[in-house]
Formats: structure tokens, C-alpha cells, sequence
């Protein structure tokens, strides 16, 4: 098996696995794998094991998870130096996790996998939380949960500052709910970085990366009928054809009221006269 098979095969081992047993470090890595050959996934989770071991060189066993936190906080944003990329947010550097080890910039979901992956290995049972354009981090039970922001260098956010992050990121079209800031589990992180990477991938012109994060997703959710117009389009575009017309025929087979439909009926023609064309 080559390289690259061998990466996606790890990688499907890994997601299918009970979610307990999901390595998210392991599985952000092999995502960054595909993008770059040279990814050591061993030395990267060295890296985050070896700062894990710093890290509880420095706590006191009898300290409690606020007391972990603060030191948590201290050696991450402080003394590693790990900050949100406000220069370059879409750069797909930001969701490969390597680079963002490497570089110490990243955007909330990888801030925030770094927290989660140091937290848990001190003993912090932090969970993820996908909030809608801005993952949170929550320390549940202290003695209220606290929400924590990973791009803001772990600060807390409360209620208010939710409601304003979600008018910023949605222009108002999406009202608050406490469903909004529920928790994730491991598989809804990865579709998570894999949705970040693909958009990255689609703004840089990249459509080859952008079709291996789709085809991620689509072992994760094989029914996902967004991902499977988006497979058929983006192969139409890398000039697949007959790979292509399928997609596209099971996304109309399987939405038959999609209001897409009419324009990926046309797709679906123009691509029949194409492969009409080499007969």
C-alpha cells in the first residue's frame, strides 16, 4: 500500500473506532497528512506528549481543574506563545495541525483541539463545543460550567458574549439557543476541521485537496448528500467525468426536492455530452 493509501486507510481505522477510543490529535494529523507527504505523525504527538509532560511536571496533585486551568492557560498562550491568526484566518496552514504546532497560530477549532488534547492529559476533562463560526472549549462543573474561548488565549465567555459572536459570524440570521454551545463529541470535531480545510482548500483554488477533505467527510457520513454534490462537482471540475456524473446522478436520486436540483440536472447533462463526446 502507498503512502498516501496508507494514510487514508489510518485515518478510516481511526474515525471508525468507538468514539472512547478516537485519537483526535492522531486523526487532525493524518487529515494534515494528506495535504503534506513530509507530516511525522509520531514526532508531531511527541511534540504535544512532551508538552503534556512539562505541563504536569508543573501541578500539584491536589489541585483542582481551575487551579490546572490556570496553569494550563499560563504555559499555552504565555509561555508556548499559541495565538489565533488574525492576519491570514483562511489560510489553510490554520487547520493543518502540524503547521499550527510548528507555527503557533492557528484559528479556534485547532487553538482549541491543543487545549483539549494538553487538558486532557493533565487530568482536565474539557469538552469541545461547536458553536456555529467559533469553537469553544467547556470546563464542566466548577461549580458552573465555564465556557472557554481558545483564539482569545483560553479567557472565559459567558452568555452575552455568545449572542455577539453569533451576530457577528451570522449577520443576525441565527437566534441564540442554549443547543448552540451543547457538546461535541470527537467524530463532530473532525467533520468540523475537515468542513474548515475544504473551504480553505475551494478559497485557494486548490480543488484536488478540496475533493480529499469532501471524500473524509463522506466516510464519516457516507449519506451526506451535500458532500456528495460537492464530490461530483469538484470532480467535474478536476475533468472525472464519468466519477462525476455519478456523484451527481445519487445526489439528485437521493434529494429529489432539492432546490439545487435544476441546476445539477444541467451539470448532469452537459457531463452525458461530454462522455457522449469520447465514443
Amino acid at each position: 500500500m502507498s503512502g498516501p493509501d496508507r494514510i487514508r486507510a489510518d485515518f478510516i481505522q481511526m474515525v471508525q473506532q468507538p468514539e472512547p477510543a478516537i485519537d483526535l490529535a492522531r486523526a487532525a494529523l493524518l487529515i494534515a497528512a494528506e495535504s503534506d507527504p513530509d507530516v511525522d505523525v509520531e514526532g508531531e504527538l511527541g511534540i504535544l506528549e512532551g508538552w503534556a509532560q512539562e505541563l504536569g511536571r508543573r501541578i500539584d496533585p491536589s489541585w483542582n481543574n481551575l487551579q490546572r486551568l490556570a496553569r494550563l492557560r499560563a504555559f499555552v498562550f504565555e509561555e508556548l506563545g499559541f495565538r489565533g491568526d488574525r492576519q491570514d484566518y483562511f489560510s489553510p496552514s490554520n487547520s493543518l495541525l502540524h503547521q499550527v504546532l510548528r507555527r503557533r497560530l492557528g484559528i479556534p477549532l485547532t487553538l482549541g483541539i491543543v487545549m483539549l488534547e494538553l487538558g486532557w492529559r493533565i487530568g482536565i476533562p474539557f469538552e469541545g463545543v461547536g458553536f456555529p463560526g467559533h469553537f469553544l472549549v467547556r470546563l464542566a462543573g466548577e461549580p458552573r460550567d465555564l465556557l472557554l474561548d481558545p483564539y482569545r488565549r483560553g479567557m472565559s465567555v459567558h452568555e452575552e458574549d455568545c449572542r455577539k459572536m453569533l451576530l457577528d459570524t451570522t449577520g443576525g440570521k441565527m437566534a441564540f439557543n442554549d443547543r448552540l454551545i451543547a457538546s461535541v463529541g470527537k467524530r463532530q470535531m473532525i467533520a468540523r476541521l475537515l468542513n474548515n480545510l475544504k473551504g480553505a482548500y475551494l478559497r485557494a483554488g486548490q480543488d484536488a485537496l478540496a475533493l480529499a477533505a469532501v471524500d473524509r467527510l463522506l466516510v464519516l457520513d457516507p449519506h451526506d448528500t451535500d458532500e456528495m454534490r460537492d464530490r461530483g462537482l469538484l470532480l467535474y471540475r478536476l475533468n472525472q467525468w464519468a466519477k462525476a456524473l455519478d456523484c451527481l446522478r445519487a445526489y439528485l436520486e437521493a434529494s429529489p426536492s432539492a432546490p439545487d436540483r435544476p441546476a445539477i440536472e444541467r451539470h448532469a447533462a452537459v457531463l452525458r455530452q461530454l462522455l457522449a463526446s469520447l465514443n
